[in-house]
């Protein structure tokens, strides 16, 4: 728990350099040009493979774990596998995966600051939010604040 503590405090120190905020409704933030998303509540990062599968893992380094961020319209991004070379989609179902880019709403996604130097990535379509679990499952629900829907930023 200490040692999570200590990961929180320099995580939210080094972020200052990494996220930059703008004015709005919800503060926006902005990612690196190549991120990995590490989940705050379980320490795993959003990874991927060529099947078009979303899931966590514990970090290993590997391409399917980082992500491309381009800046779309209406200042989303979208998240492109740097393995793959698909974007992150979601549906109305609550699902998650990739797909080839093809310019939708699904595949953007706004950046919101949230604490500790992490973001919410808000899918906007559905308006839903990247959540994940302890298992590693991946899926959009409704922002409930929750540990497990903030996202550490690293740069890639």
């Amino acid at each position: 728990m200490r040692f999570k503590m200590l990961k929180l405090a320099a995580l939210a120190a080094a972020s200052a350099g990494v996220l930059a905020v703008t004015s709005g409704a919800a503060q926006a933030a902005t990612l690196p040009p190549r991120v990995t998303l590490e989940n705050l509540a379980t320490s795993r990062v959003l990874d991927s493979n060529f099947g078009g599968s979303v899931y966590t893992l514990f970090s290993n380094g590997g391409y399917y774990q980082k992500w491309n961020v381009v800046p779309t319209l209406y200042g989303t991004v979208n998240l492109v596998d740097a393995a793959t070379g698909r974007c992150l989609d979601s549906n109305t179902s609550r699902q998650i995966y990739t797909l080839p880019c093809n310019g939708g709403s699904f595949q953007k996604w706004l950046v919101e600051d949230s604490r500790f130097g992490t973001v919410v990535l808000r899918d906007l379509a559905t308006s839903f939010v990247l959540d994940s679990n302890a298992q590693g499952n991946a899926y959009t629900l409704p922002s409930n604040g929750g540990s497990y829907q903030s996202w550490i930023p690293i740069a890639a």
